[in-house]
């Protein structure tokens, strides 16, 4: 039986390419059109199984289309499912509209790929359900397998890595160009770690480069590398050339390096697989966001005459600040020249009014543009300008037990409080008072900033996000807010308290207790907290390698307890293959039992995951020592012969 065919009208070209890639590389038909009169009339023609719908489309919106279809099929009742997307945030008007013309689905952008290819699945294979019940999604998809491709052409990096990001994709990202191959890691949209086959991208060069080493030196390193003596960086630390901290420092300017060579490529196609990992990669420094990562490409590397081609095509329409929640409070930092622009952004003015602006003014419109901060209109704003958001504080800098304790504050402080006390604002509050305590609040807990974090403040960060979500969506509706507000008074309000929420606060409270316990060496008590933190989230990888290092630290002089440590660390490291301390505690342990190969393995892991993981590369620095002064002292014993 052949395949059915999804009808998708999107407004977003870069989504529309992603979606048909995707959704023929799941094997079904797609037919794109362009607005809602072409929908529309396309099922004159065709019979979809299902139809994907923006809200916004030009000359007629997704819900007049399916009011339309509705309208025109009445006499025959077959009216395929339908999924609608929002821009915006979801009004209690859209959600009303949806429930009046049976739209199976509405949901806010950006969408995650793999739950979108989940419902699409589901409404395809039972379009039968209850109209808006979202039942569990199928189970993922196998290890590995290729989620899309397509050429630079089509969609340029800087624009693919957006979509990637909106689509919370996790994977293998292949990028190719002539004889250039790279392989990018992706988690959850995030490009966490790089592997190229350019020489002049080894971290040998990139020290030859900045003058730290001499050619000489250089080709000394691939020598030894080449004798399988270790890895480049072991071995210049091993030959006293650099130390640890240059590096460490070496490691992120090579993996970034290597990610923004691929912003000058304007030919290369691209091979995304999910479920890919990447061995012997060089991590990327997650001290940011990928909108900070595509604005820095696009000021240094994109190709001029390609952000003019781009801005060109759109010449007549108009720049107006995103209203999506999640572009708009995304962690991004702007320069001043920057800044300057987004205030005259207002949705007044046409893009063409910048053709003749500096290059610098040129890149930043497009900056904007990539990123989601700013989107294009055909319609000139009319009244009052839209403002755009100031741009949030600069966040980078903090480091990750900041972020831990921040997030976990809001957590405690949210908890149990009414919409009006989680955004801080009076009943009576003023509009524009409850616009500004959302953004602030929305921007200090968006997903973005926490991404360095572990898996239970990544989780705490996101559940934190919804529940501020929730309290605006509803104080800034008159009706809803005046209904919650009755049901306070009058004693009715459910306790919102979420057992889940609860539970992974207490278990990341513990996890830290545990830490501070085994910093003033107290490791029964320590033990005893990272147990807890097992007990109230048993799949953090991180809980399990700190139980199991702390379990040693107990009992150093038991083998038996050693053999246990292992077990748990090692678990830890395959439930969190993206953090290196569960690589250099295993490393550690392997080296108390005299497994040195296996140590060394470990500890260039940890290296290989962070390349600021300095006792990593101390630890190998002294095993290539202890190797060196082993061979010094077998010639040494042979010339006295």
């Amino acid at each position: 039986m052949a395949e059915p065919t999804v009808l998708c009208a999107l407004d977003n070209r870069d989504q529309a390419k992603i979606f048909d890639k995707v959704l023929r590389a799941e094997g079904y038909r797609v037919l794109m059109v362009d607005d809602g009169d072409q929908a529309a009339r396309a099922l004159e023609d065709v019979e979809p199984g299902l139809m994907l719908l923006d809200i916004s489309l030009s000359r007629c919106d997704g819900f007049q289309v399916v009011d339309r279809v509705k309208r025109e099929r009445k006499t025959t009742g077959c009216v395929p499912p339908v999924i609608l997307l929002s821009d915006s945030r979801i009004s209690p008007q859209y959600q009303k509209r949806a429930d009046s013309l049976g739209v199976d689905l509405l949901l806010a952008k950006p969408v995650r790929l793999d739950g979108l290819l989940a419902h699409v699945g589901r409404l395809l294979k039972a379009p039968s359900e209850s109209p808006g019940v979202v039942q569990e999604p199928p189970p993922p998809a196998s290890p590995c397998s290729s989620l899309m491709a397509g050429s630079f052409a089509e969609i340029p990096f800087p624009r693919l890595l957006h979509q990637l990001h909106g689509g919370r994709v996790s994977g293998v990202l292949m990028v190719s160009n002539g004889r250039k191959r790279k392989a990018i890691e992706l988690r959850e949209g995030v490009p966490i770690a790089i592997k190229s086959n350019l020489i002049q991208e080894c971290l040998g060069s990139v020290l030859v480069r900045n003058g730290t080493l001499n050619q000489e030196q250089h080709q000394e390193s691939i020598e030894r590398m080449r004798r399988g003596e270790g890895l480049q960086g072991e071995i210049l630390v091993a030959m006293e050339l650099v130390d640890e901290e240059t590096i460490a420092t070496a490691l992120q300017d090579q993996a970034r390096e290597k990610l923004f060579e691929i912003f000058a490529w304007e030919q290369g196609s691209f091979r995304l697989e999910r479920g890919g990992k990447l061995m012997r990669a060089n991590a990327i420094a997650l001290n940011t966001s990928p909108a900070n990562l595509i604005l820095e490409g696009v000021r240094h590397r994109y190709p001029m005459l390609a952000v003019d081609r781009d801005l060109a095509a759109h010449r007549g329409r108009y720049l107006t600040p995103s209203k999506n929640s999640f572009h708009r409070h995304q962690e991004i930092h702007f320069d001043e020249e920057e800044q300057a622009l987004m205030s005259q952004l207002d949705g007044r003015h046409p893009l063409e009014k910048y053709a003749t602006a500096s290059a610098a003014t040129r890149r930043a419109l497009f900056g904007l543009l990539v990123t989601g901060t700013f989107k294009l209109q055909d319609e000139q704003c009319q009244g009052a300008a839209v403002e755009a958001e100031p741009p949030p504080q600069r966040l980078c800098s903090r480091d990750q037990p900041v972020l831990r304790e921040e997030i976990k504050e809001v957590a405690q402080r949210l908890r149990g409080k009414n919409h009006f006390e989680v955004l801080g604002i009076s009943h009576d509050f003023a509009q524009a008072d409850l616009e500004s305590a959302y953004s602030e609040l929305a921007r200090q807990v968006h997903p973005d900033r926490f991404q360095t974090a572990n898996l239970a403040v990544r989780e705490m960060a996101a559940e934190v996000s919804e529940r501020v979500t929730e309290a605006f969506e509803v104080l800034r509706d008159k009706r809803r807010r005046q209904s919650y507000a009755l049901e306070l008074l009058a004693g009715k309000r459910r306790v919102r308290e979420n057992a889940e929420s609860k539970r992974v606060l207490a278990a990341e409270t513990a996890f830290q207790q545990g830490i501070g316990l085994v910093q003033h060496r107290a490791y029964e008590q320590a033990l005893l907290q990272f147990g807890r933190a097992l007990e109230g989230k048993p799949d953090d990888g991180e809980y399990h390698a700190y139980y199991g290092w702390c379990l040693y630290l107990c009992h150093p002089d038991s083998t038996t307890m050693v053999e246990e440590a292992i077990e748990h660390v090692k678990r830890g490291a395959g439930m969190a293959a993206d953090r290196e301390q569960p690589s250099l505690f295993l490393g550690r342990l392997y080296k108390v039992m005299g497994r040195v190969a296996a140590a060394e393995k470990m500890f260039t892991r940890a290296v290989q995951i962070q390349p600021e993981c300095v006792e990593a590369l101390r630890e190998l620095r002294l095993i290539n020592l202890r190797r060196h002064n082993k061979r010094r002292g077998l010639i040494g014993r042979i010339l006295r012969r």
